[in-house]
């Protein structure tokens, strides 16, 4: 593993495709670019599935299936739930815990304006992991709740990539928010889709990812910019502790699909330095942690030569494109 220090910098896109659409879902933009032939209908089935996903993991919409689910501390579930839960939970066993997608108690307590108390915050990690799955049954403990939230985005751009190849193309690019990604192929005359990275002041550019027949996640924490100092705290909370993550960071994982790097990289921040050596364990994912003074960049990230960090950060000026 080796270590590059620079001055603050988180990602963002990269091509010149020769066709473009965004949608805008689950309260983020879905960007989908192909450099291939590819009718209409390619783009509106990778934007139903999209739709249909945020239908069933929305925590805003109280008739979506992970709503309805939570408050009734389980029932039958889709396939499509059943799927991606199970997903998640041999995720969190292979995360140690550093991700785990019943945090969603711990997670309401710090979207709440009044910053909670020690019991309050015990109570809510007693919840975490009590999840059993029978069948098309899920059963929930009590107070337990699940959140699916960046790992949902990752889920739904597997599937418009699975969408992508059924129809036959072969060279795209699926950005989710600018955190969720896969580059499918490589754009004509490339060798990979490659896409700048910001760093924990997103005004900068910090770094460059390639990515071909891979997915990705950019994972940040900021730190609760823009909070009371006394009540500043990030947004990812650490499922084994209860409590928000406090460093400005930044994770970038690549894996065999963007849901897979959805949950490394948040461990990757939860569980710090230590992280990126323990993300690289598991076959097909390498990953990098970035500060404001230092970049931990794996072996197996450094090996691939899919990141490559900037000697001196720059300006993210307006925009970042992708090409």
């Amino acid at each position: 593993m080796r270590t590059l220090v620079f001055a603050a910098a988180v990602l963002l896109a990269t091509s010149a495709a020769a066709s473009t659409q965004v949608h805008y879902v689950m309260g983020t933009f879905l960007r989908v670019d192909v450099d291939d032939d590819a009718p209409p209908a390619v783009f509106e089935e990778c934007f139903a599935r999209a739709r249909a996903l945020d239908r069933t993991f929305s925590r805003f919409d109280p008739t979506s299936e992970l709503v309805r689910l939570n408050a009734s501390a389980g029932g039958p579930v889709s396939p499509a739930f059943r799927a991606a839960l199970d997903r998640a939970l041999a995720l969190a066993r292979t995360t140690d815990g550093a991700f785990d997608p019943s945090v969603g108690a711990v997670m309401a307590l710090w979207r709440a304006p009044e910053r909670p108390d020690a019991s309050a915050i015990a109570a809510a990690r007693r919840t975490v992991g009590r999840v059993a799955v029978d069948g098309d049954r899920v059963s929930l403990g009590p107070g337990t709740a699940l959140d699916f939230d960046g790992f949902a985005k990752g889920v739904a751009v597997d599937a418009c990539v699975d969408a992508l190849r059924a129809a036959g193309v072969t060279r795209a690019l699926v950005s989710f928010g600018e955190s969720s990604l896969y580059g499918l192929g490589a754009p004509r005359g490339k060798a990979a889709w490659t896409l700048d990275v910001r760093g924990p002041d997103p005004d900068r550019i910090v770094a460059r990812l390639a990515l071909r027949d891979r997915g990705a996640a950019v994972s940040a924490v900021f730190g609760g910019r823009g909070r009371r100092a006394a009540d500043r705290h990030g947004h990812i909370v650490d499922p084994r502790s209860g409590r928000p993550l406090t460093e400005d960071a930044v994770s970038v994982v690549v894996a065999p699909s963007a849901a897979d790097a959805e949950a490394h990289g948040k461990a990757v921040l939860v569980r710090g330095v230590a992280g990126v050596a323990g993300a690289e364990t598991v076959p097909g994912v390498s990953a990098a942690r970035l500060t404001r003074t230092a970049a931990v960049v794996g072996d197996g990230m450094r090996t691939a030569g899919v990141l490559r960090v900037l000697a001196r950060s720059r300006p993210a000026d307006g925009e970042v494109e992708l090409r």
